[in-house]
């Protein structure tokens, strides 16, 4: 991500106002390599892939359009806020970005809030109930195998992303100060290696990518100091142990990390501006709120739940763009 520039603050937002396509190019990249390796293990380990697709439309069974629609845009606000999302500040920080430490802390305090008051907005989660997160199973769909839609809609993007970089050539929209090839490489490249993780994600972990939860996992564990707050606040303590919360844990310093060392290497770390402190901050709240509210982040709906052909992801992924275009424009 961070050798595809697009976690560049500024970078996102011109995204949302159509003036710069990296973004977009990284994020088709990514959703086309996970429906793609998604695909394909939908054939070679139908009972694992299974397992996990179910168990992420299980997390959006109980979901209700509305707090879908609500929780999407919030977060998509906060994306053009930030200029960026659950993953992308984690690389920001490691490659030095004015002022994303901030949004960070804006992330946990997101998470905190989203902890504290769950349990007084779960009755309102429902409403607008769909019958079934499953694309193939509304109207002539239902008698066409995953592999088939999958595919498919992975071929789409894949063209939508050649007329993109047919129109708008990568290495004319480079940011000053980076090398061809050494510092920068193109985005839907960086994206299409994101999509591909999906394959170890599932092998070794039983889930797909996704971001928002290693926030809930962190700001749960200051729940030690209160007796009775792991009661209190049954859904924050839900993320407070556990090995796919612990794994998320160490992703999230290993992200930081991993952007560091290539931002130092490149000579680009801390040479790129960022937002002012209070756009960084009410945008990091805003993302992780609206993720937790929406049931998923950026990443988790963009990146897996469409290549998963998950319809609520769908309309979340819609509702973001409307969101940060919104405020973009704003």
């Amino acid at each position: 991500m961070d050798l595809g520039k697009v976690v560049l603050p500024l970078g996102v937002r011109s995204q949302f106002i159509f003036k710069l396509f990296v973004m977009m190019k990284i994020v088709l990249g990514a959703s086309a390599g996970s429906a793609y390796c998604l695909a394909g293990m939908s054939l070679v380990l139908p009972l694992q892939f299974n397992r996990v697709r179910e168990e992420f439309m299980g997390a959006q069974q109980c979901l209700g359009i509305v707090p879908i629609l609500v929780g999407a845009f919030i977060l998509g606000c906060g994306m053009a806020l930030a200029g960026g999302c659950t993953g992308k500040v984690l690389v920001q920080v490691g490659s030095g970005i004015p002022y994303s430490w901030v949004t960070l802390l804006g992330c946990f305090s997101g998470a905190a809030f989203y902890g504290i008051v769950q349990s007084k907005i779960e009755p309102y989660l429902i409403v607008g109930k769909m019958k079934s997160p499953k694309l193939e199973d509304y109207g002539p769909l239902k008698k066409v195998p995953f592999f088939v839609l999958a595919t498919g809609l992975a071929v789409c993007m894949t063209i939508v992303i050649v007329i993109l970089e047919v129109l708008y050539p990568w290495y004319e929209t480079i940011p000053g100060g980076t090398t061809l090839w050494r510092t920068v490489v193109p985005p839907q490249f960086t994206g299409a290696i994101l999509g591909i993780l999906q394959i170890p994600a599932v092998l070794l972990l039983n889930e797909t990518l996704g971001g928002s939860s290693a926030y809930m996992t962190y700001t749960s564990q200051f729940l030690r100091v209160c007796k009775d707050c792991p009661v209190v606040l049954g859904h924050l303590n839900s993320f407070r142990t556990g090995v796919a919360n612990s794994c998320s844990a160490v992703a999230l310093v290993f992200t930081i990390a991993g952007a560091a060392i290539s931002s130092i290497a490149g000579g680009t770390y801390g040479k790129y501006e960022g937002v002012y402190p209070i756009e960084a901050f009410a945008g990091g709240f805003c993302v992780i709120f609206g993720s937790r509210l929406t049931s998923g982040c950026f990443t988790g709906h963009v990146f897996s739940g469409v290549a998963l052909l998950s319809l609520k992801s769908m309309i979340a992924a819609l509702t973001i763009f409307a969101g940060a275009i919104t405020v973009g424009f704003v």
